[in-house]
C-alpha cells in the first residue's frame, strides 16, 4: 500500500511539474537561442498641437517658465501640444490648435516606443529622461504623451520641467515603481501596458 502511495504520489508530483512550466513558459527556442514572446503594445493619443509663437497666453507663460528653469531659450516655431481632455485650455482656444493624432507602438524585446503621427521618431525605453540625464527632445516627448494618456496632466513640450517631473513621481507611486521621478525601462513599460488598445 505504501508502495502505491508513493507511486501515485511521484506521478502526481512530475505532473504537476509538466503543466506548471508549460502553463508559465513565456520563450521558445529557435535554432538553440531563447527567443521571448513578449507582445508587442499598440497605443492611440489625441492631442492640439500650437505652436509656441501663435498658442494661447497660458500655454505660453508655462512654456517660458519650464525654459528658464532649464537655462533654454523659447524657439518661436517650438511645438506645443496638449491632451483633448486638458483643462489647460478654454473652450475658444482649441480653434488656434491643429488636431493630431499620435499611434505608439512597444517593443519589449527590442526595448523601444515607436512613435508615428505629425512626428515621427523612434525611442529607447532604456534610456533615462528626468533630471540629471534626457530634459529634452523626442525621449521627453514620448514620455509626456504617454503620462497623459494615462491621465496624468503635463504639457507635452518636450521639455522635462517641474509639472513632468511631478507627474513622473505621482505615477510611479501609484504604480509601486520607484519614485525617483526618472522615467526608465519599467516606468515606460508599465505606461505601455496602461495604454494597450
Amino acid at each position: 500500500m505504501l508502495k502505491k502511495l508513493k507511486k501515485t504520489l511521484a506521478v502526481i508530483c512530475c505532473s504537476m511539474l509538466v503543466f506548471t512550466n508549460t502553463a508559465f513558459a513565456n520563450t521558445e527556442i529557435q535554432g538553440g537561442e531563447t527567443k521571448s514572446e513578449d507582445k508587442i503594445i499598440n497605443f492611440e493619443i489625441n492631442v492640439y498641437k500650437y505652436i509656441y509663437k501663435d498658442a494661447p497666453q497660458q500655454i505660453k507663460d508655462t512654456y517660458d517658465e519650464k525654459c528658464r528653469a532649464l537655462n533654454i531659450t523659447p524657439e518661436p516655431d517650438a511645438e506645443i501640444f496638449i491632451p483633448i481632455n486638458s483643462n489647460l485650455l478654454k473652450s475658444d482656444e482649441y480653434d488656434i490648435g491643429t488636431y493630431s493624432n499620435y499611434h505608439g507602438t512597444y517593443d519589449p524585446d527590442k526595448a523601444t516606443i515607436k512613435i508615428t503621427g505629425d512626428r515621427n521618431y523612434t525611442i529607447s525605453t532604456r534610456t533615462l529622461v528626468g533630471f540629471g540625464h534626457v530634459t529634452s527632445g523626442n525621449n521627453v516627448h514620448c514620455a509626456q504623451l504617454m503620462l497623459c494618456d494615462v491621465g496624468y496632466k503635463v504639457q507635452i513640450d518636450s521639455l522635462f520641467g517641474n509639472d513632468t517631473y511631478d507627474a513622473v513621481k505621482r505615477f510611479q507611486r501609484a504604480y509601486a515603481l520607484t519614485s525617483d521621478g526618472i522615467v526608465g525601462y519599467s516606468t515606460f513599460d508599465r505606461m505601455a501596458n496602461l495604454l494597450d488598445m
